[in-house]
């Protein structure tokens, strides 16, 4: 909403509150002073009253109708994708399961055993660097 449009709903709102508090004043007039008067008005009211509730009574079966097909219209939606959501996590487990085994297995069969040989192989390294610094200082 511009600036322009809040200051005419502004008018407005205030132009109806001026309307309805004269339309109060009169009817409290014509109740308090006119016999015959506040017969009609009341009459009138009482018409009035009655539309209203008549009104408002049409407007809730139909907010209650809406609401209604709300309710199945989303479960005709939700359904669908908790089934897919459940189907994707179970394809997600799966998929972590083949993982899990296929890091075991690498594990168990190609990196322990290179673990074994490197650690063999820098053990004899060792010993033989050990052994040949001996030597030297032996033949010394």
């Amino acid at each position: 909403m511009n600036e322009s449009e809040k200051k005419n709903f502004q008018i407005a709102l205030i132009g109806i509150l001026v309307v309805v508090v004269v339309l109060l004043i009169v009817m409290c007039y014509l109740l308090f002073k006119h016999d015959r008067e506040a017969a009609i008005i009341r009459d009138i009211s009482v018409i009035i009253l009655a539309l209203e509730s008549i009104v408002m009574l049409l407007l809730l079966i139909v907010v209650i109708g809406m609401l209604w097909w709300l309710i199945q219209t989303l479960e005709k939606k939700i359904t669908p994708i908790l089934d897919t959501t459940k189907e994707t996590v179970n394809n997600v487990s799966e998929t972590v399961n083949t993982m899990r085994g296929t890091a075991t297995f690498m594990s168990d069969t190609v990196v322990s055993p290179i673990i074994k040989v490197v650690s063999y192989a820098s053990g004899v390294k060792k010993a033989v660097r050990t052994l040949t610094r001996w030597r030297s200082m032996r033949s010394d």
